[in-house]
């Protein structure tokens, strides 16, 4: 049994991981895609053989056919689906366990079909995030290719004309000309000392667990987007929880199977403690409330990690013997208040980078005006 009070130590969830690491050609839409015809061709009473030959016919071009036809001789050889889609690691533990659920209930191809729709879902998730993060980020980048090209081609043409005044130049005009002339001078080895610095974090993070904790740590508690952060993960979270619970998944094996989706490290390591509590015969919301207890857990990173209207949800749900559609309500509602979440992030930003943009650009012009404004008040 994993030592779940060490957030330090190596834990399943790496395998989703490892898995994007390992699998970056095949693309999230691809293996859409891939389940989405599979589930339509099994529905219609399509051999699976069959069915794996059609799709890797329209497939074969993507980076997911390879894939596709290493599953046909996997199960050609007499491999069960599940059995074969293990030997991939582009299928997540989530993915096979849905898969095995299907086969063992005979229910195959109602699985694939919520398998199809859960991949459709997480699609729709991912680009409601990168609507949120990649719009800033994006206009950021864009101010600062604004600065540089100040810096580089206007900036030293004003510098010639302050020359030729002789008189003491403003403290705002002269740091504009120190950054022109420093940008100039150790622009390409400040680039390359950005560039090998954030490669230099992205391999730690990949291989530390004390890092990949930190950040996790530090992402649930930003100002701005730790809401984002936290929003995102309770909704893979009652998703994964609500479909496997509903394929008739033991309560022990969906946690341990969402532990590994969820992509923050926090939720993941909360999970193995409920999974831990629930395996001692502690019922899910009783072992979800513990989290809160700031007795059992000192350092307080596991307070307020699941909302306690969802808590309460889970206890009417276990009491009732409606647990599986109580969590499929409460990530429909999850998924609404994260679409909300996003679409007042992109509204209060907007602005916010608008004047950034404006303020910066506006301040080195006026900058770089100063002098001229002086010498105009002089004659």
């Amino acid at each position: 049994m994993i030592d779940t009070s060490r957030p330090d130590q190596p834990m399943p969830l790496h395998r989703g991981v490892a898995t994007a690491s390992r699998f970056r050609a095949v693309s999230a839409r691809e293996l859409t895609a891939f389940t989405r015809q599979l589930a339509t061709l099994v529905s219609s009473g399509v051999p699976l053989l069959q069915a794996l030959d059609a799709i890797h016919k329209g497939l074969q071009a993507q980076a997911i056919g390879q894939v596709v036809e290493q599953l046909r001789a996997h199960i050609a050889a007499g491999l069960s689906l599940q059995a074969a889609l293990q030997q991939h690691s582009v299928f997540s533990p989530l993915y096979c366990q849905m898969v095995a659920a299907g086969e063992l209930s005979g229910n195959l191809d109602n699985m694939l079909n919520r398998l199809a729709w859960h991949t459709e879902r997480q699609q729709q998730l991912l680009r409601k995030v990168r609507m949120a993060l990649v719009y800033p980020v994006a206009v950021l980048v864009i101010a600062l290719g604004v600065v540089a090209v100040i810096l580089v081609w206007v900036v030293p043409v004003f510098q010639s004309i302050f020359a030729s005044f002789g008189a003491e130049l403003p403290w705002a005009t002269q740091l504009m000309l120190g950054m022109s002339e420093g940008l100039m001078r150790w622009g390409w080895f400040w680039s390359g000392g950005i560039c090998a610095a954030g490669w230099l974090i992205h391999k730690h993070h990949q291989t530390s667990v004390k890092f990949q904790w930190f950040v996790a740590v530090r992402a649930l508690r930003m100002p701005l987007l730790a809401p984002l952060v936290i929003n995102t993960n309770l909704t893979i979270w009652t998703r994964c929880m609500a479909m496997l619970l509903q394929s008739g998944v033991p309560l022990l094996d969906t946690l341990d199977t969402v532990a590994g989706a969820c992509g923050n490290r926090v939720y993941a390591l909360s999970t193995l403690r409920v999974r831990d509590a629930v395996f001692k015969g502690i019922a899910l919301s009783a072992a979800l409330r513990q989290l809160d207890d700031t007795t059992h857990h000192p350092s307080g990173d596991f307070i307020g990690l699941y909302p306690p209207m969802l808590v309460q949800m889970i206890d009417i749900g276990e009491q009732s013997g409606s647990l599986s559609a109580l969590l499929g309500k409460a990530a429909d509602a999850q998924d609404e208040a994260l679409e909300h979440l996003v679409q007042s992030l992109t509204q209060l930003i907007e602005p916010l980078l608008v004047v950034v943009l404006g303020g910066l650009v506006g301040g080195m012009v006026v900058a770089l005006y100063l002098p001229v404004f002086q010498l105009g008040q002089v004659m």
